[in-house]
């Protein structure tokens, strides 16, 4: 291909071809490789810097997502992922900066998808409109599931550190780094770099400001519906979320057997196809099913998948590391929706929701079935999915503002706006009033993604949004002219800065239940 100044840039690896969008203003680059395909024998290791290349490359398109489970159509997941491959470390980048002397700052967006899923082509993530408000704009694709986080004895006896698991982290890492020394060239920033996320991507974005692997790699954090802020457990799971390393390598080890493989080397020469589809037996009997994709996760499910306290990227668990101050001193954004639980349904009828309730919480359950209660099937069918929404994300969001608003400004929302699903839409048939990622077209400001009914007040919820988002890029702070006030977090009388049918500070909602979620996890910390 032929590159002209306005799309050809070059990096430390070599010269860069990439795309012009219709009205000229913005400049994008795709699939650009931030460190070496994780084959072979480098399954399974840290990400290595990538190799140069001879001549212009092209980067007008996409590179593979990680090979990953397939999802219903009508997956808040689909989209974006089609070609799967294990080389698939790259990375893309929207920028309208005129020159590389621009200095924008740098927005770096990681996805959801539970660790399993998704990938940074999904169009929901195109950067092309928010990099119009003058920031550069970031996606990338990382490892998944057993391939990004299993851990084996075998595996942490390689690690000159002695750790394995998280490799899906050490390549968010490996890009920051690599961004760090060639996002200039885009026109951006590497002085003001926002990590910012999603659910899992949220959940990333906590455990790296708690990581001294990523110290200085990035200078403000803006996490949306996740954090990694529950206990260690003996399993990974979507409660719990983390293992620590002995317990994940048993993990490990069961995967091993399930697949026949004696050693390390038996998995490296495993198909990935072949490694997902290995079944594990899960802990207990209850299943959960997120997002309407089919894929079971027992409570503290016995898989790989979720971020493991290694003692490398991760040396304690990430409440220790923030209760104690040791996280990133940096200003942060967090908060989540309304209706995380949209979409999200728990396999229980009402007595062995009643069951399970007491087997979990003991002298609290009385107390955890007057706030979610299960009369009848009809009610457990409506509360339990509130209960486990309100566990997995909107307490952990609660808690991180709680305890990084100690040591660093901290802004803290509540998005409750129903977009418009028309009816007949895929998506109609699972989710339903402020569901879980429901706020990434408003904030990536581009509504028309998904060709609904948008009223005048979408637009500018949008408007507004993306606005403290990039005014937050840029400053450290979201407020600026023309938008409400937003305080920053105290935690001795909490308020939240609501993007709902109207925009504006106010009351936390659901203070009671989010009260019994620190009592409980205040149990079981001790």
């Amino acid at each position: 291909m032929s590159g002209s100044p306005a799309t050809s840039i070059r990096v430390a690896e070599g010269q860069l071809g990439g795309s012009v969008s219709a009205d000229g203003v913005v400049r994008s680059f795709k699939g650009i490789p931030y460190a070496r395909p994780p084959v072979g024998e480098l399954r399974w290791r840290a990400p290595q810097p990538p190799e140069p290349w001879e001549g212009l490359r092209d980067a007008t398109r996409f590179g593979p997502t990680a090979p990953q489970p397939p999802v219903l159509p009508n997956s808040l997941y689909v989209g974006g992922h089609e070609h799967q491959s294990e080389d698939c470390l790259t990375l893309n980048v929207w920028t309208a900066a005129d020159s590389s002397d621009a200095r924008l700052p740098v927005m770096v967006w990681l996805h959801f998808g539970a660790y399993l899923y998704g990938g940074s082509s999904v169009p929901l993530y195109d950067g092309e409109d928010l990099a119009r408000e003058g920031v550069v704009v970031v996606t990338l694709n990382h490892r998944l599931g057993r391939l990004g986080f299993l851990a084996h004895p075998e595996l942490s006896a390689e690690s000159p550190h002695g750790a394995s698991g998280n490799y899906g982290l050490l390549d968010v890492v490996e890009a920051l780094r690599w961004l760090a020394g060639n996002v200039a060239a885009f026109g951006g920033d590497p002085q003001r770099v926002t990590l910012f996320g999603l659910s899992a991507g949220s959940m990333s974005v906590s455990t790296l400001m708690a990581s001294p692997l990523a110290r200085g790699l990035f200078q403000r954090a803006i996490g949306e519906s996740g954090g990694s802020f529950g206990p260690t457990a003996s399993s990974s799971g979507i409660t719990d979320s983390m293992q620590d390393l002995h317990s994940a390598e048993q993990t490990g080890l069961a995967l091993a057997r399930a697949l026949g493989a004696r050693s390390v080397a038996d998995l490296r020469r495993l198909s990935p196809s072949e490694l997902m589809a290995a079944a594990l037996p899960p802990q207990g009997e209850d299943r959960w099913i997120l997002d309407s994709s089919d894929v079971p996760f027992s409570r503290g499910g016995l898989d790989t998948g979720f971020p493991i306290v290694d003692g490398h990227l991760l040396p304690e668990p990430a409440y220790a590391i923030y209760a104690s101050g040791r996280q990133a001193q940096i200003p942060l954004i967090t908060g989540s929706v309304a209706d995380e639980a949209s979409g999200m349904m728990y396999m229980a009828d009402a007595a062995s929701f009643i069951a399970d309730a007491r087997r979990e919480y003991g002298e609290r359950a009385d107390a955890f079935l007057s706030l979610y209660p299960a009369g009848d099937d009809a009610e457990t069918a409506s509360n339990s999915p509130r209960a486990n929404a309100d566990r997995v994300f909107i307490w952990q969001n609660w808690t991180w503002a709680h305890l990084h608003s100690r040591a660093q400004d901290t802004f803290y929302y509540h998005f409750s706006r129903e977009p418009p699903i028309p009816p007949g839409a895929d998506i109609a048939e699972h989710v339903r009033g402020a569901f879980h990622g429901a706020e990434i077209p408003y904030v990536f400001r581009h509504l028309g993604v998904r060709d609904w009914p948008w009223a005048d007040h979408d637009r500018e919820l949008s408007r507004a949004m993306s606005s403290y988002w990039v005014n937050f890029a840029r400053t450290g702070d979201p407020n600026g002219a023309g938008l409400p006030s937003w305080p920053r977090f105290d935690p001795a009388a909490p308020t939240a800065m609501h993007f709902g049918d109207a925009i504006g500070n106010g009351a936390v909602p659901r203070r009671d239940h989010l009260a019994f979620w620190d009592e409980y996890y205040r149990e079981r910390r001790r």
